[in-house]
């Protein structure tokens, strides 16, 4: 009884040992079958096998890209898009003062020119204000009595006459313009002589009054101050004729357009006023 059951025990041992090989064998041997296609069965099953995870691992990878360049790199694009704005604000803010300051330098220039040619000493005055609309007409300087200015002062600028001083205090002046409708001067026509009186209007163009019928007055002759009414030096540019043509009565309508630009007046040349010239 014992002698049999040996050769079954080593029987059922091998039958243990030849299974597990059996199996190794057929899974060799499964590695080397091809589909129709020619493609290793074995690649096929790993490959659909691992198909998910690369899926998966894509999709990740799109993710984390498309948060970049829709956030990340967005944010610091947006971020330097303003610092590059910001700069050229700052360049457009620059430039433009050095133009300002330019165009400053060549109005500053025509009165020093125009301060050498006269031969009273003038002061140089930077408006400060202007009158509201239905005072208009009045503009106001930075310098006053304490500078020797006094009423009756002719105000000038680069382009020629703009009024005269009306109210003084230490540090500012008040200029009554010639286009205001209270304001007067004594001119002439300069290639006549012929004298007269202009008048402001309140408007942009002044009426030349006092010139007869007779005078050969034609569009485009200059206006000068002609020193008659004693607050106005003789011989000052005043404005162009726009208008002329014989009136009603004796004496002709003429229309004249200041040389000074009223409402772009930034700097003035202040002269002494009548009792102060020399």
């Amino acid at each position: 009884m014992s002698i049999e059951f040996a050769p079954k025990m080593r029987e059922g041992r091998l039958v243990y040992v030849l299974i597990p090989l059996l199996i190794l064998n057929l899974a060799l041997i499964s590695l080397q079958i091809e589909d129709p296609a020619g493609t290793i069965l074995f690649k096929k099953a790993v490959f659909f096998a691992s198909a998910p995870f690369f899926n998966l691992s894509a999709g990740v990878s799109r993710g984390a890209n498309y948060l970049w360049r829709n956030y990340v790199w967005l944010y610091g694009a947006r971020q330097e898009n303003l610092q590059l704005k910001e700069a050229l604000q700052q360049l457009s803010l620059r430039e433009r003062a050095l133009t300002q300051a330019q165009e400053e330098n060549t109005r500053l220039r025509r009165l020093l020119d125009m301060r050498i040619a006269l031969p009273y000493r003038g002061i140089a005055a930077h408006v400060v204000g202007r009158a509201p609309n239905y005072l208009s007409n009045l503009l106001y300087v930075d310098r006053g009595s304490s500078s020797g200015i006094v009423v009756d002062s002719p105000a000038l600028s680069g382009d020629g006459v703009v009024g005269r001083v009306i109210l003084t205090s230490p540090h500012n002046s008040q200029i009554q313009l010639i286009t205001n409708a209270d304001a007067s001067i004594g001119v002439m026509v300069e290639r006549t002589r012929s004298p007269g009186v202009l008048r402001g209007s309140g408007n942009d163009l002044l009426s030349l009054n006092y010139i007869s019928n007779t005078e050969p007055i034609e569009a485009g002759d200059v206006v000068v101050s002609s020193g008659l009414d004693g607050i106005y030096p003789k011989g000052l540019s005043v404005g162009r004729i726009v208008e002329s043509y014989k009136g009603k009565t004796v004496f002709r309508v003429i229309q004249v357009a200041p040389h000074a630009d009223m409402m772009r007046i930034e700097e003035v040349l202040i002269l002494p006023g009548p009792s102060k010239r020399e």
